[in-house]
């Protein structure tokens, strides 16, 4: 499972979300607590969390292109989903 926090631009996008969420395919949080270290899930130690943090830092890195072509991707799988 992976938390996401998006920004909606109108009407049509809440709804296509809520279709979504309909089909299974997603649960919207209503009021996330943000200040906690993740989302849904298990609570996590500081200690843990320091070393999550270092082996993210010594990860390989994705370009902004890259990235751009992998959400292009979904966001086409999302959309054949709705429809």
């Amino acid at each position: 499972m992976q938390t996401l926090r998006i920004e909606l631009t109108g009407n049509n996008s809440l709804k296509a979300l809520q279709e979504l969420e309909y089909k299974n395919l997603i649960r919207i949080v209503k009021e996330p607590d943000l200040k906690a270290y993740s989302l849904p899930g298990e609570p996590i130690n500081e200690s843990d969390f320091k070393n999550w943090v270092a082996y993210v830092e010594e990860s390989p890195t994705v370009s902004l292109t890259e990235a751009k072509k992998r959400w292009a991707t979904q966001k086409e799988k999302l959309q054949k989903l709705i429809r």
